[in-house]
């Protein structure tokens, strides 16, 4: 009959002292290599999807000639256009922040539509909405609401 070392394994490891402790190596290496790639995933994909989202985006800002607030009907007609994603007005309603695709309407075409409309407005800066975003979120916490 030939030796069968399954047989008499629960003895040889009491004689030697063999103790089962814990998870093995490979196990542990594997929890801990999941945890970190969890970990960056979970602080990397949502600015990637936030990045994604807003990459085609710009902000430009306009003010009217006047000084008077900015009437209804401006600001629905321009939001009916194409590629217009967000039209916002500051608080005195003087100045009018309008969110736009760049790859489907430009600048001159959101001009046009105010000069249709017999509005004579300045644009006060172009920038890229995410960093106009950036820019009102460090202007809160400081403080400096426009």
């Amino acid at each position: 009959m030939a030796y069968d070392p399954e047989k008499y394994r629960e003895k040889r490891e009491k004689v030697l002292g063999i103790k089962k402790r814990g998870i093995g190596f490979g196990t542990l290496a594997a929890i801990v290599s999941l945890l970190v790639v969890a970990g960056l995933g979970a602080v990397t994909v949502p600015r990637a999807v936030s990045y994604m989202a807003t990459r085609n985006l710009d902000d430009a800002i306009f003010k009217l000639e006047s000084g008077a607030s900015w009437p209804k009907t401006a600001i629905s007609e321009l939001s009916a256009m194409e590629g217009v994603k967000q039209i916002v007005q500051d608080k005195n309603g003087s100045r009018l922040v309008v969110t736009y695709d760049h790859r489907k309407v430009k600048t001159d075409a959101v001009i046009e539509g105010f000069v249709r409309q017999d509005l004579k407005v300045t644009l006060l800066n172009e920038i890229n909405h995410r960093q106009h975003r950036t820019t009102m979120e460090n202007e809160e916490e400081d403080g400096e609401a426009p």
